[in-house]
């Protein structure tokens, strides 16, 4: 079984290398509206992010620096489309510490390798491996980040933060789960004050690097406006989920909606000077997070049902898969997080005390942060998907009695 599992896991990398190389001269399979935002940015990376000299301040306060400059490194030495097979590159290693993940818990190479291979049967991932998206980068980077962060070794603490670190610098939930995870230190794993300070001396670092250059480009303090953007959403959704309970209404379903018309009513445009555009939105984000809870509490438990159990609807349409090829990776998405999730709610309260509950607390901190995007996307699991498998793989035995006798005999 193990010498099957090696061979299925090889089979599925080299299938994957050759998916990613039939893609890479499709331009629907490759870019997204995010894509360009990020290629931008790249393109004149130290003028316009770290200088501020630019006419469109919106897109460098909204997105992060870590992923453009990634990108202006491919663009330096080839086309910016290669991009992908760094996408391949971190994939595995996301496969390599789940492997490292499950022999930790199971102490089992066959169960490793069959939680590798259910990674690399995910759609979900392979639909952001072929885009030039974040995904593929920031999980490998907080994976690695999550695997260490038990570790009393002070080189491993040190990997810890510096995966952390480097995450930070590309999804603005990094300064959150940098105090999840210094939570975690002091409380769950009970580790020493210095263990705490390796760990979080490069994040922190990097964080404040971002604070210090947005305020010396726009004279005030914040992270990313990613925040205020989606929690001016999220309060005006809420406001017309309590007029009409229609998730399809623009309101709800249109991300810059409420944004353009706050804009229009302000009269900001790309001129406006920076500093006041960003604290106008600041406070607008901020004035009625306390309103309408009953609805935000009807959007929030939407969104996580939708961000855990929705499929992704992949740019493939114009590409070399037909529609009917299409239609099966949809029907297969649909059965394979219906499969893993189940799995992974029914085992949430069974194993809340066990050796892997800092993967749960994980999970339901990463849906509760991105909850209050209101439609929800099957894209914001990406990142949690890692985990998903590992609790699956570590959880089937409870319901599946074959597989538990398979696992017995495996160790």
């Amino acid at each position: 079984m193990k010498k099957f599992l090696i061979a299925l896991t090889t089979l599925l990398v080299l299938v994957r290398i050759y998916f990613l190389y039939t893609s890479f001269n499709f331009e629907s399979m490759v870019f997204t509206k995010d894509s360009f935002h990020y290629i931008e940015i790249s393109k004149d990376f130290f003028s316009k992010y770290i200088n501020g000299k630019n006419d469109n301040f919106w897109v460098y306060t909204f997105r992060l620096p870590g992923y453009p400059f990634i990108l202006l490194l491919i663009n330096s030495i080839s086309e910016v489309r290669y991009v992908i097979y760094i996408n391949l590159i971190f994939d595995l290693i996301s496969s390599i510490y789940i492997f490292k993940f499950l022999y930790k818990f199971s102490k089992s190479t066959i169960t490793s390798y069959f939680g590798v291979v259910l990674f690399l049967l995910n759609s979900n991932i392979l639909i952001s491996s072929t885009q030039i998206m974040t995904e593929s980068v920031s999980t490998a980077l907080l994976l690695v980040s999550v695997f260490y962060i038990d570790q009393n070794s002070m080189s491993k603490n040190l990997i810890s933060g510096i995966s952390l670190g480097l995450f930070s610098l590309i999804k603005p939930l990094g300064i959150y789960i940098l105090f999840l995870f210094i939570f975690y230190k002091i409380f769950y794993f009970r580790k020493k004050i210095k263990e705490i300070i390796i760990f979080s001396f490069i994040p922190l670092c990097l964080i404040s690097l971002i604070y210090a250059n947005n305020y010396q480009n726009y004279n005030t303090f914040f992270y990313s406006t990613s925040s205020y953007f989606h929690t001016q959403w999220f309060n005006d959704a809420s406001d017309a989920l309590c007029e009409e309970l229609n998730f399809n209404q623009l309101r709800v379903s249109e991300p810059g909606y409420k944004f353009e018309l706050w804009k229009e009513s302000n009269n900001f445009d790309s001129f406006t000077n920076p500093e006041i555009f960003i604290n106008t939105l600041r406070n607008d984000s901020n004035k009625n997070v306390f309103r309408n809870i009953d609805c935000k509490i009807i959007s929030v438990s939407r969104s996580i049902a939708w961000n855990m159990f929705g499929i992704r609807q992949s740019n493939w349409n114009n590409s070399f898969l037909n529609q009917s090829s299409i239609n099966i990776v949809k029907i297969y998405s649909l059965f394979y997080v219906t499969c893993i999730n189940f799995v992974v709610l029914f085992t949430i309260f069974k194993s809340i005390k066990s050796k892997h509950s800092y993967l749960i607390y994980l999970i339901i901190f990463y849906l509760a942060m991105t909850s209050i995007i209101p439609f929800g996307n099957a894209r914001i699991r990406v990142l949690i998907e890692p985990y998903l498998v590992i609790l699956f793989v570590l959880n089937l035995g409870n319901f599946v009695k074959p597989f538990q006798d398979w696992i017995k005999k495996s160790k």
